[in-house]
């Protein structure tokens, strides 16, 4: 990682005697990548920044949409509701008249027992008397003025029953369009939850990503100090350091990473019986797809509070706490200008500080989860498994 090449740079640089070709050409390079890295998430801040934007619109147009179904929703409603109630009025009406067509009937029935039977019996066994012949002519004008009555209540009732089945199909298609209308507004409340959660999983990969930019930053403004402390750069600090939105745009040119060779024998690995959990050189980005180049691996541990230990015999010259993202740190020195450099410690085993000698295999600190480990040689990085077995 970057971070732990520069806290190597610096632990060495308070150990040597005079500037090398070397460490300026392995600072110049390191800053190199940094450019280039910063650059890549400074264009992937942008297209964050371009999805958050296209979310927010998209919210806007659900919310807009959200609102009129509400509104057809509620009027429909109430349009059901007027249609419920004047529906209840024809179904009293039917039944008062219905009942009304009862009455009648019973009067007319009753009517005809007491006041016509003798009379209609008389006319049909042909011996009519005056007193039958007014009865008879009474009881047609009744009955045709009854029929009349009966007529007209059944044409009411028929327009009513016209009316009423009107209200019932209009009431069908009201129901039909609240029924698509909360279909959609589910649909559309689907999607805001959606949406809502893809802006809150863009927010945070937006922190995320300004955290990486920043910390590239400030470790470029370390490189930066150290190369004016060589008198290799001075007073170019505004042209190196790239600041947020100015790479917009410009494609910058692909940086190649130059290692060092190691063709010894190889040694234990610093966590026994660890995994590979990240590898040496260019890998992908998980979440964004871009490359970017680790000059580090890390090792997964078996169990938490795991040992580690020095794959080689060789002297501390660096042993600190580094802060959140690296932890305790240790940077050991061995023959032929090899350096060794172990992150993410959770804790220093007892007596391990700058200058003591260790041997192969000593226990130098315990990790919680995972280790980031880091070889150089001749001040550039090899990869750690060429020197390690896992």
């Amino acid at each position: 990682m970057i971070q732990l090449f520069i806290l190597f740079t610096l632990a060495i640089t308070t150990l040597s005697s005079g500037v090398k070709e070397s460490d300026i050409r392995s600072k110049e390079s390191e800053l190199n990548m940094q450019n280039i890295e910063s650059k890549k998430i400074d264009r992937k801040l942008s297209q964050i920044a371009d999805d958050i934007l296209k979310v927010k619109r998209e919210l806007r147009t659900l919310s807009k949409k959200l609102a009129t179904l509400e509104s057809r929703i509620a009027k429909s409603e109430k349009s059901y509701e007027r249609l419920s109630s004047k529906k209840l009025e024809v179904d009293r009406e039917l039944e008062r008249l219905s009942k009304e067509i009862e009455k009648k009937q019973e009067k007319f029935i009753s009517l005809i027992a007491d006041k016509f039977s003798i009379a209609l019996v008389l006319d049909e066994l042909k011996q009519p008397t005056p007193n039958s012949v007014m009865l008879q002519e009474a009881y047609k004008i009744y009955a045709e003025e009854n029929s009349r009555e009966l007529k007209g209540i059944k044409e009411e009732i028929d327009r009513l029953t016209k009316e009423e089945e009107l209200y019932i199909k209009r009431q069908s298609q009201l129901k039909r369009e609240i029924e698509i209308y909360q279909r959609d507004r589910d649909e559309y409340l689907a999607k805001q939850k959606e949406q809502e959660s893809l802006l809150q999983k863009l927010a945070s990969d937006e922190r995320v990503y300004k955290r990486k930019f920043n910390a590239i930053i400030s470790s470029k403004k370390h490189l930066q100090r150290e190369l004016e402390r060589l008198k290799i750069v001075k007073g170019e600090s505004s042209d190196i350091i790239i600041k947020k939105g100015a790479s917009s745009g410009k494609k910058g040119r692909r940086g190649r990473h130059r290692g060092a060779r190691y063709r010894g024998k190889k040694s234990i690995s610093p966590i026994e019986n660890s995994k590979l959990i990240k590898r040496f050189g260019l890998y992908l980005d998980p979440v964004y797809k871009f490359k970017i180049f680790n000059k580090s691996i890390t090792l997964k541990a078996p169990y938490r509070g795991a040992k580690v230990r020095s794959v080689l015999a060789g002297e501390i010259v660096f042993a600190e706490d580094s802060g959140k993202m690296l932890g305790k740190v240790v940077i050991i020195e061995h023959k032929n200008r090899i350096h060794t450099i172990y992150a993410k410690l959770s804790r220093f085993a007892p007596g391990i500080k700058v200058g003591k000698r260790v041997p192969k295999g000593a226990v130098i600190g315990k990790v919680r989860s995972s280790l980031i480990f880091e070889v150089t040689k001749d001040n550039r990085h090899i990869n750690p498994l060429k020197l390690i077995r896992l």
